[in-house]
């Protein structure tokens, strides 16, 4: 019985600390803000903040980053970045970039 107990512990700090590391990897807005610049590729974007979360375009790709706060980054990008904005979880604008 003890060591069906001490398992269960392993267990739920294995999962606990998994969680915590998931929300480690969240951008912020300031990841954003500071990195992010209007000639940047495709690749200097990936490698700046990981691939999207979502791509959500039809036309053109619209790179979607889900931030901590649960605000989206947008960056509208064909071979260029058109546009980059933060929204909030009703799409709207909160901060444009550039």
């Amino acid at each position: 019985m003890k060591a069906f107990g001490i398992i269960l512990l392993c267990i739920s700090l294995s999962i606990s600390c998994s969680n915590e590391n998931a929300d480690d990897k969240r951008l912020t807005f300031d990841d954003f803000q500071t990195s992010l610049t209007v000639d940047m590729d495709y690749d200097a974007i990936v490698a700046a903040f990981g691939e999207p979360d979502k791509d959500v375009g039809s036309g053109i790709h619209i790179y979607v980053y889900i931030l901590t706060d649960l605000t989206e980054v947008w960056i509208g990008y064909t071979d260029h970045i058109l546009y980059a904005k933060q929204v909030d979880q009703n799409q709207n604008v909160l901060y444009t970039f550039f």
